[in-house]
């Protein structure tokens, strides 16, 4: 029966990690979107509260859906009602049927990646356009903190099937209002019962390295986990050491559409096409044996076009 689960665990995994990866495809971000959407609906929530303890005959009536289309994914969005009247909308989301603009999508964004910061949050959420006294304004910004916060400090299980590490690279302006190149690492799992989590979010400014992998997994392992059944990541400077240092019996898989990104990138079209056909066929196998004997060939055919690269993914073979 265990072998049974395992299995399915194992399923559930990569069908996951394959809509991840689609997901990323297309520029968006589940794992950012899950706690933006988070974010929001609790913000939302507080905005009702706010609007009710100044209309003192009304009262909450439930929700309604909507969902909020950003660069970085949809958001599935809990809107409170009030039960009589409808003067009270969110502050916090645009206009209906109002486009949303980049720069409101940068201010969502700029919640997470100034998270240490309570005044920065503080300027954030005035820049959204909150139109409340500083007192209510305090209690919203407490409210986000604590949300953020939960993701930094939270206890994690101690044991998890799968964790999949997933990165957002965005633009954002710094305290001098000047451009920066910033990225989000996210982590979520599937635990071993099959439930997703969020593990955590960590901010990069500009290209992630082995010393920030050791922080991040330092992180996590202050906070309880112990045991990793798989890591399934792009491949990212750094992680496949960090990942055999801190785990050393943990399988790592890396991305392969990450993998095909970057050969089509590097190659011509008639050179990419001849390195693909080689993966198809390893995609495709029904065996082991088979997929590696194809693996080989796809390793000697990029030889040909760029030694030093086949090298690098001869080197990695085991993580593909």
């Amino acid at each position: 029966m265990a072998k049974r689960k395992e299995t399915e665990l194992e399923k559930l995994a990569m069908q996951f990690a394959q809509y991840l990866q689609k997901e990323k495809q297309e520029g968006k971000s589940l794992p950012l979107s899950m706690i933006i959407q988070q974010i929001i609906n609790a913000i939302m929530k507080h905005e009702r509260q706010i609007y009710l303890n100044q209309d003192v005959d009304n009262y909450a009536n439930g929700y309604y859906d909507r969902t909020l289309g950003l660069t970085f994914g949809k958001l599935n969005l809990k809107i409170p009602r009030v039960r009589y009247g409808n003067k009270f909308y969110p502050s916090l989301l645009p206009e209906k049927w109002k486009r949303v603009d980049k720069e409101y999508e940068n201010l969502l964004l700029a919640l997470l990646s100034n998270g240490y910061s309570k005044a920065k949050i503080k300027q954030t959420l005035k820049k959204l356009g909150l139109p409340y006294c500083e007192e209510d304004m305090e209690d919203i910004l407490d409210l986000v903190y604590q949300h953020l916060q939960a993701y930094k400090n939270s206890i994690l299980p101690e044991e998890i099937f799968a964790v999949f590490i997933d990165a957002y690279h965005a633009k954002m302006r710094d305290e001098n209002e000047k451009l920066t190149n910033i990225s989000i690492y996210l982590a979520v799992a599937i635990d071993m019962e099959g439930y997703k989590q969020i593990l955590g979010y960590w901010i990069k400014k500009g290209k992630e390295n082995k010393s920030f992998w050791i922080e991040v997994f330092q992180d996590m392992i202050s906070r309880g986990l112990k045991k990793v059944s798989i890591f399934v990541s792009d491949d990212f400077s750094g992680l496949t050491d960090v990942v055999n240092q801190f785990f050393p019996y943990s399988d790592h898989r890396l991305c392969w559409t990450h993998m095909k990104r970057n050969l089509r990138r590097k190659f011509s079209k008639r050179e990419y096409s001849l390195l693909n056909k080689h993966l198809t066929f390893v995609k495709e196998s029904l065996t082991k044996d088979e997929a590696l004997g194809h693996w080989e060939n796809f390793l000697k055919e990029l030889s040909n076009l760029n030694p030093s690269l086949s090298k690098q993914y001869e080197k990695k073979s085991e993580n593909y």
